[in-house]
């Protein structure tokens, strides 16, 4: 008895207003079920290297205009946490904190004297083995949603 061929998905072209097109394999995919607050209905997204290390890009598979900027708390702000619950690793399907990496979202200044700002309060936690990904609230109150960034930070 011979075994069925192994179908592999050809890699897709997504259209981006930041990037052009991008080819990305399906395996590059990152899965939501509930959106990033504000962009329910966007489900699909891929995950970016920014220019400097600790950033990358959140980019919408679906919008073209639709991507965020990431950083990486924990190098960017001194003594950040997060806790993950098991039903906040169940709902992106990770098994251990372990497959997790976890963003926040920037926000870029609009005026030269201006800080960028991380939203520490709202991070994007990815499980990097099933490519699911969530953003979660922490409600604790130790975090702000506008915290600023370091100058040079992002350079």
């Amino acid at each position: 008895m011979s075994l069925p061929a192994l179908t592999l998905m050809p890699p897709r072209a997504i259209e981006t207003k930041l990037f052009g097109s991008i080819e990305v394999a399906p395996d590059q995919v990152l899965h939501t079920t509930d959106g990033v607050l504000g962009f329910p209905a966007c489900r699909e997204w891929v995950l970016l290297d920014g220019a400097r290390p600790g950033t990358a890009w959140l980019q919408s598979a679906e919008h073209p205009a639709l991507a965020f900027l990431l950083a990486d708390p924990f190098s960017t702000f001194e003594g950040y946490a997060v806790e993950l619950a098991l039903p906040e690793l169940d709902r992106i399907g990770a098994s251990e904190g372990s497959d997790v990496a976890v963003f926040a979202i920037v926000t870029l200044p609009g005026a030269a004297n201006e800080p960028a700002t991380a939203n520490l309060a709202a991070p994007i936690v990815v499980d990097v083995t099933g490519r699911r990904a969530a953003q979660v609230i922490i409600s604790d109150g130790r975090w702000s949603v506008k915290a600023p960034l370091a100058p040079g930070a992002l350079s």
